[in-house]
Parts: C-alpha cells; sequence; structure tokens
C-alpha cells in the first residue's frame, strides 16, 4: 500500500494528467499542486503516514480546520475540490482501494454584492455635461436603468411603445419571459422626452428602439457598458461601476427608504425573496425586524 513518501510520485502522475488529459492551464495546475501539497503536510502533523488511512472524516477535518483558520469560504471551496479530485485520481488508479468521500460540508460561498452608489453619486452621473446626440442618449439611459432598475438587457430591448408617459410607466420583458409594469421617476421621463427630440433625426426607418447608435439601429449591451464606464470618469467617480451597478443602488435606495422587502422583490422581478435579500445585502437583524412583525405566528403579543 502506498505511503505518503511515494506521494510524490502520484502527484507528478496526476500534474500529467492535469496537463495533458485535462488541458487544464499552468496557472490552475500550479493552484491544484499548492492545496494539494497543504493537505499532505496536513496529514503528516496528524501522524497519517499511509494513503488508505485517508478516509471522509479526515478530508471533512481538514476543511473545518481550514475554516476556523479564518480562509475565505471560496478559497475553502476550491482548496476541498482539489483534494477531492486527487483523492478521486489516486483512487481510479487503483492507488487506494476504495474512494473514501462520501459527504463533504463546505462553508457557504461568498457572494461578490456589486458596490452601492451614494444618492450624490447618482445625481452627479446623471448629470452629464452637453446637450448631444449620444449625451441625451446616454443620459436617458442611466436615468431610466436607475428609475427602474433594470437590467441591462431589459434597457436595450425597450422600445418606443414601452413607454406610457401618460402613467409615467414602462414594459419591460425580464427573466423567463415574464412582463413587469415599472414606474418611471420624473427626471428619467424627462431625460427620455429630451432624447425623443434627438432620436427622430438619426433613426433608420422601421426601427422601434428606444435607444439607438450612431448608425440608428437598436443600441447593443456591450455599447452601454462602454458608455456608463466612460462617463463614471468624466464626472469623476473614483469606483468602477457598471449597469448592474445602477440596478443594485436603485433596490437599495428604495428598501433604505421604505423597509417594503415584498414590495422591492416585485420591483426587481425575483421569483424568490432569498435573492432579494442577497442583491440588496439585507443584514439578518432587518429580516428578523420584518419577520416579527408580520408573521402572524411570530409576533409578540400581550398576554
Amino acid at each position: 500500500m502506498s505511503n505518503l513518501v511515494s506521494t510524490s510520485n502520484h502527484l507528478k502522475e496526476y500534474t500529467e494528467y492535469l496537463n495533458y488529459e485535462k488541458n487544464f492551464s499552468k496557472y490552475t495546475v500550479k493552484n491544484y499542486n499548492i492545496d494539494i501539497n497543504k493537505f499532505l503536510n496536513y496529514l503528516k502533523t496528524k501522524e497519517i503516514t499511509k494513503l488508505n488511512e485517508i478516509n471522509n472524516e479526515t478530508i471533512q477535518m481538514y476543511i473545518i480546520s481550514l475554516n476556523n483558520d479564518g480562509l475565505n469560504p471560496n478559497s475553502v471551496s476550491r482548496i476541498k475540490s482539489s483534494v477531492c479530485s486527487f483523492i478521486k485520481f489516486l483512487y481510479k488508479k487503483k492507488y487506494i482501494p476504495k474512494d473514501p468521500i462520501i459527504k463533504l460540508t463546505v462553508p457557504k460561498k461568498q457572494k461578490k454584492l456589486p458596490h452601492v452608489l451614494s444618492i450624490e453619486q447618482i445625481s452627479k452621473l446623471c448629470d452629464l455635461p452637453g446637450t448631444g446626440f449620444s449625451v441625451l442618449r446616454d443620459k436617458a439611459c442611466i436615468e431610466i436603468m436607475y428609475s427602474s432598475a433594470l437590467r441591462l438587457s431589459e434597457a436595450t430591448s425597450l422600445n418606443l411603445n414601452s413607454i406610457d408617459f401618460a402613467a409615467n410607466t414602462l414594459s419591460v420583458i425580464g427573466k423567463g419571459n415574464k412582463e413587469r409594469i415599472l414606474p418611471i421617476g420624473k427626471f428619467a421621463v424627462a431625460a427620455i422626452k429630451s432624447w425623443l427630440t434627438v432620436r427622430e433625426n438619426h433613426v433608420k426607418d422601421q426601427e422601434v428602439a428606444l435607444f439607438i447608435n450612431k448608425y440608428g439601429n437598436r443600441i447593443s449591451n456591450r455599447a452601454v457598458q462602454q458608455r456608463l464606464d466612460y462617463w463614471s470618469k468624466v464626472v469623476g467617480l473614483k469606483c468602477k461601476i457598471s449597469p448592474h451597478t445602477l440596478r443594485h443602488s436603485c433596490a437599495t435606495h428604495l428598501l433604505e427608504s421604505s423597509g417594503d422587502i415584498r414590495a422591492v422583490q416585485e420591483f426587481l422581478g425575483h421569483e424568490d425573496i432569498s435573492t432579494t435579500q442577497i442583491y440588496t445585502n439585507i443584514n439578518f437583524e432587518y429580516l428578523k425586524k420584518v419577520y416579527e412583525k408580520s408573521h402572524p405566528r411570530a409576533r409578540n403579543r400581550k398576554s
């Protein structure tokens, strides 16, 4: 039975497997080797000298130790994948008699949330200098994305008939091909009306898109991303923003002002409220207060 002394040969063989059979990049292979070597060093501290002594509990305790050391959950998850891949390789090559991995628990991955712009930063971003074609278009696009928390694809998919100026609402087709009717703020309405006076002089025949490029066709997602990046630098915002930043900022500002997570969920078009919870970075204490206030069997009633 193989011992840890001979494992260096197994690791070399495994590295060749990653390089030539899995076609992993040099960077990925390097990280796999670092992760596995750390695991092998951990085994030595536990006086585990033979490969067949590695079991599911051994690996689970290693994952717990990484978590206790304060390692980022994303890093723990990556290391777990590296170690499990190596163990399965050893089993496949019959260097160990059985696959010891049954079920492993890892800490949940941290979701990276986009930056939230302050109301002052939003005002600066919407106050674009100039009155030309691209300025009025970009201002209207930025205003409406922030005003109605639109996804990028939802904004570029808007048509002329998507806007109801009488009701100050817009119709948008979101994920799952579901329609949402959303309110539009007065600043966004004013910006769109200004843009429409310029749009008619540049649009191609039969083009129904609300936002068009200089050739008169529907503007692309990539173009909106580039224009937003351009304007964030022009107005002096010292942070990298994206269309998603505007959506996230709108949702966060709404939640902070109203405290109504259900309304924000509907506004964003989320199927599951847990998505809204993650998206708007609500802390547990806030959710607990909402629950205790709203749930019929959770309220503290006076006896």
